[in-house]
């Protein structure tokens, strides 16, 4: 079993990698030992890979580490992130464009729905929609596919707390749209 000790040195040996990388930007953070009981990570690191810069086009993610339950046998993560959230910026249009693919086990890549629930998708989705204030965004849409209804359901009940409306194109293959205007502040 793995201790606290052990959790808070894996986060903080991450966190310092992300610092230490200039493709990378903490957009938030959180240090606080877990509890048993507790329903949403307070241990994580959100960051993403993308850079304000004259391109006007970029696909860039958005994602969530955690140490808690991420450790191998021999005390080391096993996985950079459990959550990404891929999206693609159109400066010209002030647009997002989201992709979100449920994959298997949080060592999958492009894994965007929270198997643990833990509440990381809900930390990327809220880091995205503070980031694209910053590049004056006004619309955000996408696809979402998942491996079942039970998940797609989960997936769209995220979506749908953040006021995005939620096209159900095929429930039984769990594959939809997302869309959401951005109100200027």
């Amino acid at each position: 079993m793995t201790t606290q000790a052990e959790y808070t040195e894996l986060y903080q040996k991450r966190l310092a990698m992300i610092e230490g990388n200039p493709q990378y930007t903490v957009l938030a953070s959180m240090n606080q030992p877990m509890s048993d009981g507790d329903q949403r990570v307070t241990q994580y690191i959100v960051y993403t890979d993308i850079k304000r810069d004259d391109q006007k086009h970029k696909t860039a993610s958005i994602f969530v580490y955690t140490p808690y339950k991420n450790v191998d046998k021999y005390g080391h993560s096993k996985a950079d992130y459990q959550s990404q959230l891929l999206f693609e910026l159109n400066g010209w249009d002030h647009a997002v464009h989201i992709t979100v693919l449920e994959t298997l086990g949080s060592e999958s890549r492009l894994a965007f729905f929270d198997y643990q629930n833990l509440g990381l998708a809900q930390l990327a989705l809220t880091a995205l929609m503070n980031l694209i204030k910053k590049f004056d965004v006004q619309s955000v849409d996408g696809n979402i596919s998942s491996f079942d209804r039970d998940k797609f359901a989960k997936t769209k009940h995220i979506f749908e707390k953040f006021g995005f409306t939620v096209t159900v194109m095929d429930a039984e293959h769990g594959i939809g749209r997302i869309y959401k205007a951005v109100q200027a502040d």
